[in-house]
């Protein structure tokens, strides 16, 4: 009995520590985030990518489950951010810490709708902060918007999502 609890234990040990993702909250999509704006900053800098910064409510109520859930799980989406910018997440509504002080720094309010703020390496908007911007096609024109205003090549599934969407 001793062995097998110990067998159970080193799995759940080993599992946790892996290095395996996790499932995302719901709220944040399919979307491998970063949580660390600084070093997305400096690879930035290095590769001329832009960073794409989520301020997302997390756990948050049914319109911004709905984005999660409609929006950022859209494989050609989340491989658009993926491959286009450095993804770093910010929650808007924990108090304290990196979150806290980074939405002081852009000046986003608390407890708010998700906002996708779009930095060059130095921390500046590419194109000016927008508001309710919560439809796939939405964020896809914005994200071209980025890519064309930082020189940046568009791919083409990038520009489908904004065809025939709402």
């Amino acid at each position: 009995m001793k062995v097998l609890a110990l067998i159970l234990t080193l799995t759940i040990v080993s599992t946790a520590f892996s290095g395996e993702a996790t499932e995302n909250p719901i709220e944040v999509g399919d979307v491998s985030w970063g949580r660390d704006l600084e070093a997305a900053l400096m690879n930035s800098a290095n590769s001329g990518k832009p960073v794409l910064v989520l301020f997302q409510e997390v756990p948050g109520c049914s319109g911004v489950r709905k984005f999660g859930r409609e929006v950022l799980t859209n494989p050609s989406l989340v491989e658009a951010i993926q491959n286009e910018f450095y993804p770093v997440l910010v929650y808007n509504n924990r108090k304290g810490g990196m979150d806290e002080q980074l939405l002081k720094r852009f000046n986003e309010p608390a407890w708010n709708y998700q906002v996708i703020r779009f930095l060059d390496a130095k921390g500046r908007d590419i194109i000016p902060r927008k508001d309710r911007i919560w439809t796939l096609s939405s964020v896809a024109s914005r994200m071209i918007e980025v890519l064309t205003a930082a020189n940046r090549p568009v791919p083409e599934y990038l520009k489908a999502l904004t065809q025939n969407q709402q």
